[in-house]
């Protein structure tokens, strides 16, 4: 195994299909629909007590792949392992070995307290009512849920629904969990102290693995060991977050927001690659420029003339170091916004 560990998920050309009709996604193949592959052959290791993420904008197949290897989807094709269990043959067992959180469903009762919903969903695995009671009170004390562990789900602001739904996955202390979101819709205070809890009690202390999507460069880059770029169902790029930078780390990036371009300018704005220390030119969309060059200084004045000489007018725009969305939109030619 590598690095002298065992692995906790391996996956072999996973694919799995949808079928597009008039605008609808089913999963059954229907006459004239069209064949959606939300995973399409993808190969993944992830090891013991690694904290994984999978980084991809809406739609990319982050939720899809964690449905199959969850067993809430079957797959058409490929084969995977989860805790050394096979998906297909074993889901039972791979179910027993998981913890999950789907951001995409309603994963709580909200006319239950938070200790009530974590003592149902407690009782689906069976535990005898003490193990029951000292699992439940473990749970909500390393969330900082006690003091809300009487009020109704309901009343929960965001964040704290979040973590009651961490701690239903936490409830077998399964080795390992499955992320999907954590954070989304979270505001930014609360996301930080929701990402502490996921990086330093539970994959840290706990000695969990843990596969996180997420469409935020921020969250992945500050969690994760290693990161998966995913793109329209297939992984894309996979290295640890400080090399996937480093592969445009010698660069700065001048973002420009300019007013709505015409086609003619755009073609003039292509001028701007003959601009020396130019090194590369990426347009999200008609209105934002991202450019990659040896130094900002040094270029950003033609930058500007030649704008200005062609009637763009620069709204703002700002320098910075390469973030894990410029390599995304480096390797894919679109960006992690939804």
């Amino acid at each position: 195994m590598k690095q002298g560990k065992e692995l906790a998920i391996e996956t072999n050309g996973l694919t799995k299909a949808f079928y597009r009709k008039n605008g609808i996604i089913n999963k059954i193949k229907k006459q004239e629909s069209i064949e959606v592959r939300a995973v399409d052959g993808i190969d993944l290791e992830i090891r013991e007590r690694e904290l994984f993420g999978l980084l991809g904008p809406n739609g990319a197949g982050k939720t899809s792949f964690i449905k199959l290897l969850s067993t809430l989807l079957l797959p058409d094709k490929g084969t995977a392992s989860v805790n050394g269990w096979d998906i297909a043959k074993n889901s039972f067992e791979v179910r027993m070995s998981i913890g999950l959180t789907l951001s995409s469903e309603r994963q709580l009762y909200w006319k239950l307290t938070a200790r009530e919903n974590l003592e149902y969903f407690a009782s689906l695995y069976l535990l005898k009512p003490q193990e029951m009671k000292e699992r439940v009170d473990y749970v909500l004390n390393i969330l900082g849920l006690e003091e809300q562990k009487d009020m109704l789900v309901e009343n929960f602001s965001s964040g704290n629904r979040q973590k009651v739904a961490l701690g239903r996955a936490l409830l077998n202390d399964p080795p390992i969990l499955f992320l999907d979101e954590p954070t989304i819709g979270l505001d930014p205070a609360y996301s930080k102290s929701f990402r502490k809890i996921i990086k330093e009690r539970i994959n840290k202390k706990e000695n969990k693995t843990i596969l996180l999507t997420t469409h935020y460069m921020e969250e992945a880059d500050q969690l994760c060991d290693r990161i998966a770029f995913i793109d329209k169902g297939k992984i894309v790029a996979l290295d640890t977050p400080r090399n996937l930078k480093k592969s445009i780390d010698e660069k700065e990036v001048i973002t420009l927001d300019l007013t709505k371009t015409s086609d003619d300018m755009i073609k003039n704005i292509n001028r701007l690659e003959s601009v020396n220390s130019i090194d590369e030119l990426i347009r999200n969309d008609s209105e934002l420029l991202k450019i990659h060059t040896d130094s900002a200084s040094s270029c950003i004045q033609d930058i500007f003339g030649i704008l200005t000489d062609h009637h763009a007018q620069i709204i703002s725009y700002r320098t910075s170091k390469p973030t894990l969305e410029d390599v995304f939109i480096k390797i894919t030619g679109s960006g992690l916004d939804v």
